[in-house]
Formats: structure tokens, sequence, C-alpha cells
């Protein structure tokens, strides 16, 4: 029987949702380097994911994804720092499909997929992102930004964030942070589309109940 990490296999790989999220959790919280063994006298290509306690689901499902789809059985274990958890494997065999992976530039069919984009989308805002609700005077219903942080900004999602969601992306720069937050709203124009194709994979508790009570708030009845 082959084995299913080889990359052979791998080569070939069609991407799926499943696929397009754990590439969204990659590019943002996720790392591949190079590792001198120095017993082996051999250069290793490590996977690492490092994450705090509340986002255990999303470590989980990465997790899962690199099981059943890469045949990479690692386990998420308590990291020697406090309250954070790490997944670190090798994966010298299958190297070069997650090295292309890794890359900022959104490969095909991933940026032109609205059903694949809101997979990748949703591993981001798990990674990275963070929901916040506003309440603006001169507006009677609330609004909703989406900020993902990096340490640049994401202009690689500008031109899927148009296309498919039907939004404009802006980047902002706090001078109290080396971070670069890259910010949408979820407005009239996409909420049936980001709820359809975003919502269904976010996986982390907090973000899911924020999103949830926005919902709430834009449908109730306006009171005069």
């Amino acid at each position: 029987m082959k084995d299913p990490n080889s990359r052979e296999n791998l080569k070939d790989i069609k991407i799926d949702v499943n696929l397009a999220y754990l590439i969204g959790v990659l590019h943002s919280d996720g790392c591949i380097y190079a590792f001198n063994d120095r017993k082996r006298n051999k250069k290793i290509t490590r996977l690492n994911l490092t994450i705090g306690e509340k986002s255990i689901p999303m470590a989980e499902k990465f997790r899962n994804i690199l099981q059943t789809y890469c045949g990479i059985n690692v386990k998420l274990r308590k990291s020697h720092y406090k309250n954070s958890y790490q997944i670190q494997t090798s994966i010298n065999r299958s190297r070069n499909i997650f090295e292309s992976w890794r890359k900022e530039e959104l490969i095909e069919p991933i940026k032109s997929d609205i059903e694949l984009f809101g997979g990748y989308l949703a591993g981001l805002i798990d990674g990275d992102g963070h929901i916040k609700i506003k309440h603006n005077k001169d507006r009677i219903l609330p609004q909703c930004v989406v900020r993902i942080s990096s340490d640049h900004p994401l202009t690689n999602l500008k031109e899927s964030m148009k296309e498919l969601f039907n939004c404009k992306i802006h980047h902002y720069k706090d001078k109290r942070s080396a971070c670069v937050d890259t910010c949408f709203y979820i407005s009239n124009k996409n909420t049936k589309l980001f709820y359809k194709f975003v919502y269904p994979h976010i996986t982390l508790p907090h973000k899911i109940n924020k999103l949830d009570k926005f919902l709430r708030l834009k449908n109730e009845p306006v009171r005069i």
C-alpha cells in the first residue's frame, strides 16, 4: 500500500474547502522552516503551528485535515510556554506541496472560487482575525468589521474580496503596534455570502458568538 504522505500522492492533490481552510491557517498562525538535525546530519523541513488555549478547536481541525488529506498523524501538545499549544512535524516527503501553499500569492482555484476562498478566509479569521461590532451614532443598524492582523498588509486578498464578496479592503497601522490590520466590513452587500461561504467553516466559539450576535442585532426590528 502506498504511503498517503508520499510526494507521488500529494503532488496532484485537489484543493477543496477543507484544504483551503488549512492553507488559511498556515498563512496566519502556521510556519514552515528548515531545521538542521545535527544528530543525523540532515536538514529537516518542519511544519509548526503554535496557538493559545482559545484556539485549540482551530488546531484540532487543522490536525484532522493534515491526517485525512496528507497522511500526517501528529498530536497537539502543550508547549513549554505558558498557556501555549503546538503542532510540530516533519514534512520532508511533502515539502514541495507545503512550500507551494505557503506562498502569499493566492493559488488557483482558491482565489477565483467563492466556496474555496470562503474556507481560506475562515482559516485566516480563525488564525489572526478579530471581529468587532460597531455602534455608530449616525447609523441605525450596527456594523461588523473584520480585522486580520499580520506583519504586513495582506494585499493578496484585495482582488478576491472585491470580486467574490463585493467589498473593499483597507489597511490600518497602529503606531503602537508592529502589526498591520487588513480590514473589511460585513455589509448588506455581502452578509448573505459571508454567512454562507465563510461562517460555516469558522471554528473558534468566541468568534462564532460575535458573528451570531451581529446577525441578531442586524435582523432585529428597528425601534423608533
